[in-house]
């Protein structure tokens, strides 16, 4: 039987939830036990796999004392994140997508951060990279540096991004209600993170570190690309909020424009030239000198995108994130 492990200051657990994560799993969580920062617990939540999800995560779970596996009957990201904050024995709770990667510096960081900005700061992020099937850096999210009470700019969208990027107090996660679960029910996943975020900016002040230290992987397949999908969440989402708080209507308006502009992007880019339509009219309902400003901003859109990556200066430099190998001991 393992001994113990001691929960002593800056203590983080790593929350994995992980559904047929068989091919990325293993380099995941070997991303997190690579961290600088060693005193952490990793635990990995199986939602009902039905691949070798189980056979690698027992396999990590005994190479490493670190290392908890949580199984549970399928119930979606939001229950499989819920169960490991349950499970949860650090003073920061960290989520960590069973396909992404962190860079080895991620969690110290953001623990440094903490001990700058103070007691009144809940969750401290990083900016995000995008990673492909390989692990190879592709692009990266906008460098935001929005720090401090920023619940007004949060209406307007996930500026944290990705699920494996926040570092937060758990207490402060407990607070705001954890994921919540109901989004899959309602058949609208995609925004669990936003909400969870916006919650926690409610009440408490949120801090940055201008790295780039997250590797988001997108592939094919994924939550995000279900474009339709991801709308319905973000309106379920911004119409609970609203009523809360309805002096936060045009920011949250505003926000649902610039998203569904951003997903008829990606989506004429895989040549789904129907569905980005859709987007648009059914954003622009009732407001016809909407859906042209939308047009003329995708034109636009597409313009800066490769601008962007024709000035070298504006190029990320975030080319020596590397994936751990596979093999590493």
């Amino acid at each position: 039987m393992r001994p113990p492990i001691a929960v002593t200051n800056r203590f983080v657990s790593v929350v994995v939830p992980a559904f047929n994560a068989a091919d990325t799993l293993y380099d995941t969580v070997r991303s997190a036990l690579g961290q600088t920062h060693r005193n952490l617990e990793v635990i990995i939540v199986d939602d009902g796999s039905t691949d070798q999800t189980r056979v690698i995560a027992s396999c990590l779970a005994e190479g490493d004392p670190r290392v908890r596996y949580v199984h549970k009957e399928n119930g979606g990201v939001a229950s499989a994140r819920n169960r490991g904050i349950a499970e949860a024995r650090g003073e920061f709770v960290a989520t960590l997508d069973a396909d992404d990667l962190w860079y080895p510096t991620k969690l110290e960081r953001q623990l440094d951060r903490f001990e700058q900005s103070g007691p009144d700061t809940a969750l401290v992020y990083v900016w995000c990279c995008w990673i492909d099937e390989s692990g190879n850096v592709f692009g990266c999210g906008q460098p935001t540096r929005l720090e401090g009470s920023i619940f007004s700019e949060m209406c307007v969208g996930n500026v944290i991004i990705s699920g494996s990027n926040a570092l937060v107090r758990r207490q402060a996660l407990i607070a705001a209600g954890g994921f919540d679960e109901t989004l899959r029910a309602r058949k609208a996943q995609g925004c669990e993170d936003w909400k969870v975020y916006l919650n926690i900016a409610e009440r408490h002040e949120i801090a940055m570190v201008p790295e780039y230290l997250v590797g988001y992987r997108v592939v094919p397949g994924s939550m995000s690309d279900d474009f339709q999908q991801m709308m319905r969440s973000r309106r379920l989402v911004h119409t609970d909020f609203i009523a809360a708080h309805p002096e936060q209507a045009t920011q949250f308006w505003r926000g649902e424009t610039i998203l569904a502009r951003s997903l008829a992007l990606r989506a004429i880019k895989r040549g789904q030239i129907r569905e980005a339509m859709d987007l648009l009219r059914n954003q622009s309902r009732g407001r016809p000198f909407a859906r042209f400003a939308s047009l003329i901003w995708l034109l636009g859109g597409a313009a800066r995108r490769v601008l962007r990556w024709i000035r070298v200066e504006d190029r990320p430099t975030v080319y020596q994130f590397l994936p751990p190998t596979r093999h590493e001991s």
